[in-house]
């Protein structure tokens, strides 16, 4: 299997996984915050995958798609606090997962992350 191949498998991943969470909703399929955040923690997982695919061959990223340096760096920190926030949100310590993202906010230099991570601490609040 070539980078390209896995690539597009991934998007279409991506797309099914995006789809599902929909469903989820309109099926009402209970726990609903609980399952569409599986689904979220799936689809983090494959774009850390993408993430790594375009590294290898840039050429693969969508444009709309392509990032500064910058941005990629911040995508890849919130990618990686947000990951250990889940692991320790599902150890059941979540005091440590909300720390988890407050240390996150002091690090980021962007802004939309760290919405993102204030929204995750109300949530786990």
């Amino acid at each position: 299997m070539t980078h390209k191949s896995l690539h597009q498998l991934l998007r279409v991943a991506s797309h099914l996984l995006d789809q599902a969470a929909a469903d989820i909703r309109a099926a009402d399929l209970a726990p609903v915050p609980d399952n569409i955040q599986r689904i979220g923690r799936a689809l983090i997982e494959v774009i850390e995958v993408q993430r790594q695919i375009y590294t290898a061959q840039p050429e693969l990223q969508p444009k709309s798609l392509a990032a500064s340096p910058r941005e990629l760096e911040a995508n890849r920190l919130f990618t990686q606090f947000t990951l250990e926030a889940l692991e320790l949100e599902d150890a059941g310590d979540p005091e440590a997962a909300r720390e988890k993202y407050t240390e996150f906010i002091g690090l980021s230099p962007s802004y939309p992350h760290r919405e993102i991570a204030r929204a995750e601490i109300r949530r786990l609040s």
